[in-house]
């Protein structure tokens, strides 16, 4: 990544790129934090909207966070990584796991299975992303049903 391929891609003046973000760093912090906000504006309020199958309504989340946002998918989880080098980034790492955990409380009320469950969820999720597995509703439900 460089401030002339972020310009070319954004079609904009390379010192408009340097003048905002005057370091690589700058502007990768600015992007994954972007990435966390825009997922937690999608996921708001996502706990209650889980209809009558909510282990397959869940399922297909998960599924659309590997396919049809796959880039944001992995920005937060570089911005996870990053985080662990970074502490002035771990708040903003967090954020995304509060809209999860919202979304967890709709499958169980104990705090602790719902973090679980959101812990569960990340793994699942990697593991996705990396080609490790596919996407299976039937684990999904198993997963809510052992944590319920």
């Amino acid at each position: 990544m460089s401030h002339r391929a972020v310009a070319a891609a954004a079609d904009v003046s390379v010192a408009s790129i340097t003048y905002h973000f005057p370091t690589l760093d700058d502007l990768l912090v600015a992007a994954l934090r972007s990435a966390a906000e825009d997922l937690a504006v999608e996921l708001h309020g996502r706990g209650s909207e889980l209809g009558a199958r909510p282990a397959d309504e869940l399922a297909r989340l998960i599924e659309h966070s590997v396919v049809r946002r796959r880039g944001r998918t992995l920005a937060l989880y570089e911005l996870y990584l990053y985080a662990a080098r970074r502490p002035e980034l771990r708040e903003t790492a967090g954020a995304w796991l509060e809209p999860l955990t919202e979304i967890a409380r709709a499958f169980t009320a104990d705090p602790q299975k719902a973090r679980l469950l959101v812990a569960a969820l990340d793994g699942l999720l990697m593991q996705a992303l990396i080609g490790a597995r596919e996407i299976d509703q039937q684990d999904v439900a198993a997963l809510v049903q052992v944590l319920r």
